[in-house]
């Protein structure tokens, strides 16, 4: 019998083998847990899979479903800071692939480009799924900055800077600031400025669910597709090369697609 939904939570490196064979077996729908695999090699399997069977592939990066974090990027794209020009992220208690995932997909689902080039280095390269710092400038000239260093233990905060302003997200993505120019000050100096915020807040993972079912029905790709999942994991993976590479500055697509990088 061919399964309807499928929901992959292993760790990362049962995904590729499991997302392949329920492609294969005809699986309409699956969810799965990030990191999305353990090596670029991998996802690209896991998505040619899919695309072979036209199975909907949907990876657990939950903020993109999140009705808030949507509600910001709409902000974001209406120019209500200006034209994005910086993404600085921290945080502070995780691993780039256990933690990170979430954030460096973030940073992709806000500036909505692609990224051209990285570097980065690891805090402890010989742990398991090392923490560190990564560098990025897309291809419309974004920088993305990624702090996920040792020594910290804040919860993530994100600021979204633009041109005319900036949004910042604290305390682990429950408090959301706006602030923006003030043209009453001689000094170019910022002001705090209301942010609406009033709207139904839904749960992110029946809004999962909705949108995998939606794409299964009448087509199209999910709000975090496997495309999505494996840029997400490109950037991890080009702080691991770059570490090895003397922190230089990896343009991408990355070229070795087979490193594996371990993770949970």
């Amino acid at each position: 019998m061919t399964m309807d939904i499928v929901s992959i939570a292993t760790p990362a490196t049962c995904h590729a083998e499991m997302v392949i064979a329920a492609a294969e077996a005809g699986t309409k729908g699956i969810y799965c847990e990030k990191a999305m695999a353990t090596s670029l090699a991998e996802c690209d399997a896991m998505i040619a899979a899919c695309e072979k069977s036209g199975t909907v592939l949907a990876i657990n990066h939950q903020r993109r479903w999140d009705d808030r974090i949507r509600a910001l990027k709409k902000q974001i794209d209406e120019g209500t800071i200006g034209e994005l020009q910086s993404i600085q992220i921290s945080f502070g208690g995780g691993r780039l692939c256990r933690s990170g995932s979430h954030l460096f997909d973030l940073a992709l689902l806000f500036c909505a480009d692609e990224v051209a080039s990285g570097c980065g280095w690891l805090s402890d390269p010989e742990a398991f799924d090392p923490s560190g710092v990564g560098l990025f400038e897309t291809r419309r000239g974004i920088r993305i900055m990624v702090d996920g260093g040792l020594g910290m233990n804040h919860p993530s905060q994100v600021d979204l800077i633009g041109d005319n302003g900036m949004i910042r997200i604290i305390d682990g993505g429950f408090e959301f600031e706006l602030w923006t120019m003030d043209e009453s000050s001689e000094f170019g100096h910022m002001a705090k400025r209301h942010l609406p915020m009033n709207f139904p807040v839904r749960n992110p993972m029946l809004n999962i669910l909705d949108d995998l079912v939606r794409c299964m029905e009448s087509g199209g790709q999910p709000l975090d597709s496997g495309y999505d999942g494996r840029n997400a994991f490109e950037m991890i993976a080009a702080i691991h090369q770059s570490h090895e590479q003397n922190r230089r500055f990896i343009p991408f697509p990355l070229q070795d697609r087979a490193r594996i990088i371990s993770s949970n």
